[in-house]
């Protein structure tokens, strides 16, 4: 018993070593990447899943209501191979290409320049907003009478229909960016005496990127069904006359052949859209880190 008198000893110190609070940055690393392949195979095993259920779906549909509702996949892997066999397929994917290529290009370049100096001078940008609204709201397909009496029917029409449809969505998306670009870094700049062009290319467009390239995966979609809408509805070539020859004479396996094609298209463009968007985004983290 202690004493009356006597201070309280302290308690005595474990000489056992202390567990280690956190892993490793190595072994974090590791099973982050091991998270990161499992969940790519568990989203590739699904998508497989769904479209082996889609395949079921076409041959139950064909079964119930005959080929003119649904042709069988078979068919429409019989005529895909024809297509592609005698170069129809690929003589029509280059025109479509073509038409597609450019137009995005015109409309990414006039967007995004546009973009800049609507969200970069601000009274420029509250003159202009009700004229690209009024634009936007207005369905493109308004203007194709008019495209044709200005251009004609062939590929440079085609081109315009496919600008006027995709510019918009890059436009306001590249506006808004820089709309809304860092205010306080914007001032830092502005403090070290950056110039106009300088804080445009070193501050605004790097904050503005995520802004950009979703309006360019935007108007890359656009582009593709903006393409199909001018080869309908002017000279019929490429993808989309292929689609209206067989529609027109109800052969629905070669309709579907071209449909695969058009989706596949838009989903490369899609996918490379995103790896340039990992690719430029790890520039606008150098960037920003060297500001």
């Amino acid at each position: 018993m202690i004493g009356e008198g006597q201070p309280p000893q302290p308690p005595a110190r474990s000489t056992a070593p202390a567990p280690s609070s956190s892993l490793s940055s190595t072994a974090l690393a590791s099973r982050a990447q091991t998270r990161r392949r499992r969940t790519s195979t568990l989203v590739l095993a699904i998508q497989i899943g769904l479209v082996l259920l889609l395949i079921l779906g076409m041959f139950a549909l064909n079964a119930s209501a005959g080929n003119l509702i649904m042709p069988k996949p078979t068919d429409i892997l019989d005529e895909s191979i024809k297509l592609w066999s005698d170069g129809t397929m690929l003589r029509a994917l280059g025109e479509s290409l073509t038409v597609i290529g450019l137009g995005f290009l015109l409309s990414a370049s006039t967007g995004i320049l546009l973009g800049i100096v609507l969200g970069g001078f601000p009274l420029v940008g509250r003159i202009l907003d009700p004229f690209v609204n009024a634009m936007n709201s207005t369905p493109g397909a308004a203007f194709i009478p008019l495209i044709i009496v200005w251009f004609g029917l062939y590929t440079e029409a085609k081109i315009v229909v496919v600008w006027n449809a995709a510019l918009f969505p890059i436009l306001i998306n590249t506006a808004a960016g820089i709309a809304n670009a860092d205010k306080d870094l914007v001032e830092m700049a502005r403090a070290f005496g950056a110039k106009r062009l300088t804080l445009f290319w070193r501050v605004m467009v790097p904050d503005a990127l995520p802004s950009i390239l979703s309006g360019l995966r935007i108007g890359a979609a656009i582009s593709t069904v903006g393409t199909v809408i001018a080869e309908l509805t002017m000279a019929q070539s490429g993808l989309g006359g292929l689609l209206a020859a067989a529609g027109n004479r109800f052969q629905m396996d070669r309709y579907f052949a071209v449909v695969i094609v058009l989706m596949a298209l838009g989903t490369a463009l899609t996918a490379l859209l995103r790896w340039a968007e990992r690719r430029f985004g790890r520039w606008r983290v150098a960037q920003r880190n060297a500001q």
